[in-house]
């Protein structure tokens, strides 16, 4: 079986040595999240998200950012050696045996960093990188060394340590990286202004790093293509850069943007509304240029990606980072001729602490993700198999059904419509919900491949449940679209927004106005703008899509600003509907009438509390999960879900 796998995607799965080390495939982990410390190595995070997973999945490489007492990331950088304690050193001992176990390379990546004695630097004083809101300082050329030596104390420290390969950071909000936008360096002496004074810095950091781990450790340098935001620096220069190295270098990871700086991470970290392959032609770029090895990251998400990467040249590496988080063993499951049980990412960037602004960091279709201690890699059978009836092929619903299954027991999926998936079935409708499509395609998948058995085109009712007589029902029902109290909204003609998506965006005229401008209503904006209506958004509070990570809402919010015939009304009421058009009361106090041929209410969920109250204690055992308890993300949703069913 490992022999198809290699040949079917020979690229990916051939070795590569570079200097003293072997790489098994070509197939990396980024740094994402990867932060070794006594919180991510507890009883509740084997290292960050995953690392022991991903080790045990296959992958060739495992990047590691440590962020220990002295500080090794971009920010805080106050000692000169991060592993001076015992502390520390215990913490970065676990991480390496953690990868070493699982049979993968370990790299640590180290940065220069901003702070020094509790003031944040910048190469002129303007809002660097995170956080952005932080006073910033001008560097001093003094400063500017002391912060250069800690950096490269830390590659000797890493170096010496047991790693196999060391990353120098010089991308995305490292200080190194401001010296060389022109737009955050201002200055006017020696380390500003034209092209070599300002990648003077990231020259030094370079030469004088190389020369502290020994020419024959790896060095691997992550450089930003750029920094997404109009004060970065040209592209040629980039170049024109890593031509200057490449015989101090190893290989060039490549990424784009910078972490919390306006719009510059979603580059970085891709949200659905940016296509897969970011970085494709400028990793080509760089490697037909340099003499260079190329590790190339980017919204890289399946193993035919990673194969088209490597078989047209584009790079020599490639770093995974959510499709990792999504499913640490999808390369062993390649390899094992499994890639039908790959879970795919769906890329609601929910993993990415940025984007969830350190709160509630998750995964919405891998519930391990920072749970390794309450969820197994595998779950253990149920003591006694039950018989168990969930009610709703949702998203809810399919992975509670699931994860009963996993546990034994004897599944029933009732599904009064025609077709497993609920609601995703309509949201996963547009030309930028490829990846939603790829998670509903392998749920309906798993279903099929189990022993549940599934009853479409059936309503559930308490004869039908008096009937199965289940030891356990599972109320997955869904929840109710709001309707909003707005006169003549029920004779306008007005269409909810699942109704026009499960009907074609085609239906739709040619002016159309959304009530609502939650995630459903913006998105549903930018798909039918895409077929030349033009639309109108009128949404009740200041604030678009609220309830989105910020990753997501930024770029929701670029696209937005950027397509024409969309037009954005917040702290704006509707008054009142007709079949012609609606009107409105603006947040200036002023009135005016907005035409329309078809009006779309995209107001939200709100629970079912009377479709589980007809359904609810015919069986004794009887939960109820999803947006029929409570309208929530598919994020919340399936956490649920799968707790429930692990619980059974």
């Amino acid at each position: 079986m490992y022999g198809e796998a290699a040949g079917k995607y020979p690229h990916v799965f051939s070795p590569l040595r570079v200097k003293n080390i072997i790489y098994k495939n070509r197939l990396c982990s980024t740094t994402m999240s990867t932060v070794p410390t006594h919180t991510h190595l507890s009883s509740t995070n084997y290292g960050g998200i995953g690392i022991y997973d991903k080790a045990l999945g296959g992958v060739a490489m495992i990047g590691m950012m440590y962020h220990g007492k002295a500080g090794a990331s971009h920010y805080e950088a106050n000692g000169a050696d991060p592993f001076a304690s015992k502390y520390d050193l215990d913490v970065l001992r676990e991480s390496l045996s953690v990868v070493k176990q699982g049979g993968a390379l370990a790299a640590m990546a180290v940065g220069m960093g901003q702070v020094y004695e509790g003031v944040q630097y910048s190469p002129s004083g303007l809002p660097f990188g995170r956080p952005y809101a932080r006073p910033t300082a001008p560097v001093t050329e003094e400063i500017l060394y002391k912060l250069l030596d800690q950096a490269v104390e830390k590659a000797r420290s890493a170096a010496r340590f047991g790693f196999d390969a060391l990353i120098l950071d010089i991308s995305n909000d490292s200080i190194v990286d401001a010296f060389m936008a022109p737009g955050f360096n201002l200055r006017t002496d020696n380390w500003g202004g034209s092209y070599e004074n300002r990648f003077r810095l990231a020259q030094m950091i370079v030469s004088r790093v190389r020369e502290a781990i020994g020419p024959d450790f790896v060095l691997e340098l992550r450089v930003s293509a750029t920094l997404g935001v109009p004060e970065t620096y040209p592209f040629e220069e980039m170049l024109q850069f890593l031509k200057s190295v490449e015989d101090q270098i190893d290989i060039v990871n490549l990424v784009t943007g910078m972490d919390e700086y306006h719009d510059g991470n979603v580059k970085l970290c891709p949200p659905i509304f940016e296509p897969h392959l970011l970085n494709l032609e400028r990793a080509r770029a760089i490697r037909e240029s340099c003499d260079v090895l190329v590790n190339i990251s980017g919204a890289i998400m399946d193993v035919q990606e990673a194969e088209r990467v490597l078989r047209e040249g584009a790079a020599d590496l490639v770093l995974l980072g959510r499709s990792l988080v999504a499913d640490p063993f999808w390369p062993k499951k390649v390899l094992e001729g499994r890639e039908d049980d790959i879970v795919p990412c769906i890329r609601c960037n929910n993993c990415y602490h940025i984007a969830t602004e350190h709160f509630n960091t998750c995964c919405t279709v891998n519930p391990r993700v920072y749970r390794e201690n309450r969820v197994p890699l595998t779950l253990p059978r149920a003591q006694t198999a039950r018989s168990v009836v969930v009610v709703g092929g949702g998203p809810a619903g399919l992975k509670a059904a699931l994860t009963a299954a996993q546990r034994g027991h004897q599944v029933t999926l009732v599904e009064q419509s025609g077709a497993l998936g609920g609601l995703m079935i309509p949201a996963s409708v547009g030309a930028f919900k490829e990846d939603l499509r790829r998670y509903l395609s392998y749920l309906r998948r798993q279903v099929e491949r189990t022993q549940i058995h599934v009853m479409l085109h059936t309503r559930a009712d308490r004869a039908l449940l008096e009937h199965l007589h289940p030891d356990a029902v599972i109320l997955a029902v869904g929840g109710r679209a709001v309707m909003p109290p707005v006169p003549g909204l029920g004779t306008s003609g007005a269409v909810q927004a699942v109704a026009l998506l499960n009907a074609g965006l085609e239906t739709a005229g040619t002016r159309v106005t959304i009530l609502g401008g939650g995630s459903i209503g913006c998105e549903l904006a930018l798909e039918l703008a895409a077929l030349d209506r033009m639309v109108t958004v009128v949404e009740l509070r200041d604030k678009l899509a609220a309830n989105g990570n910020e990753l997501y809402r930024q770029d929701l919010m670029l696209h937005l600003e950027q397509e024409t015939r969309i037009t954005i009304l917040t702290q704006t009421v509707c008054t009142g509907v007709t079949a012609q058009g609606c009107t409105v009361r603006e947040k200036d106090g002023g009135t005016r009438v907005i035409p329309h041929d078809t009006f779309v209410i995209a107001a939200g969920l709100r629970a079912d509390a009377d479709a589980v109250e007809a359904l609810y204690g015919v069986v004794p055992e009887t939960y109820y999960v999803g947006d029929c308890k409570r309208a929530a993300s598919i994020t919340e949703a399936t956490t649920e879900a799968y707790f429930l069913g692990a619980s059974l």
